[in-house]
């Protein structure tokens, strides 16, 4: 992968952009066919990709170049604190690529290349385990929640957009107003959940509940099972997450 890739795009920018390879292009087409249509069950991210509001950046083997796109999106998302905008990442399937596991753990993978080179301190006010209902996948200085999407869930179905890995970084201060602590927050989140059941025909995963929630793990929401089955195992990161400091000079 060179390094254009590294490159983060609006969404005008992908259909004539050299640098994507075809495979990209392919798999941006069907996350906007998927997600701009009114019928997917996250209105804010129908929203946003309606009023070009996402960045875009596209992966294959090399995830050197992710650090810095990661930095260049936070940066934009800093400038324009009142709109939701959100990073998402299309990966390249491995050849050898079958089933969930070889998702779930490239996408962990990629969580755990990405902490190893934050250039930032890890956030003083998120829990550095991740067993603490509080702590949050974090990088730039920055928690963010961290979906997980793949074409190998028949379930879950909403989380299928398209052919690859996708994953959707979103900094935990767009949802300032979208909780349950909020009465407009608490029927909007709810509003999704009834729209994702009607899709999908079964009971919302087990795992997903409200940043904080004692019962539930962040973590775990991140690249749900498919089997509507709760995660059993430990978080990838734990054990691994370290207060980094940037270096001095």
């Amino acid at each position: 992968m060179s390094k254009k890739t590294a490159h983060i795009y609006e969404r005008g920018e992908i259909e004539a952009e050299s640098a994507i390879p075809a495979w990209g292009k392919e798999a941006f087409k069907k996350w906007q066919t998927i997600v701009s249509d009114y019928q997917f069950p996250c209105h804010f991210g129908v929203q946003a990709e309606r009023a070009g509001h996402l960045r875009y950046c596209f992966a294959e083997d090399d995830l050197s170049p992710l650090p810095e796109a990661m930095t260049q999106f936070l940066a934009i998302s800093k400038d324009h604190p009142s709109i939701r905008h959100a990073l998402i990442l299309f990966i390249k399937p491995g050849d050898s690529w079958q089933g969930f596991d070889d998702y779930h753990d490239y996408f962990w993978e990629i969580l755990s290349y990405l902490h190893e080179h934050d250039p930032a301190p890890w956030p003083e006010d998120i829990p550095i385990d991740t067993d603490n209902p509080l702590w949050e996948f974090s990088f730039g200085g920055e928690p963010i929640f961290v979906s997980g999407n793949a074409p190998i869930y028949e379930q879950h179905i909403t989380r299928n957009v398209g052919p690859c890995l996708v994953l959707i970084f979103q900094p935990r201060r767009i949802f300032s107003d979208i909780s349950y602590e909020t009465v407009h927050g608490k029927r909007a989140i709810d509003a999704i959940r009834r729209k994702v059941e009607h899709i999908e025909r079964m009971p919302i995963h087990p795992d997903l509940g409200a940043y904080g929630d004692k019962e539930k793990r962040e973590w775990k929401q991140y690249m749900i099972t498919d089997d509507n089955e709760p995660a059993t195992n430990k978080c990838p990161l734990s054990g691994k997450i370290a207060k980094q400091r940037p270096p001095t000079h």
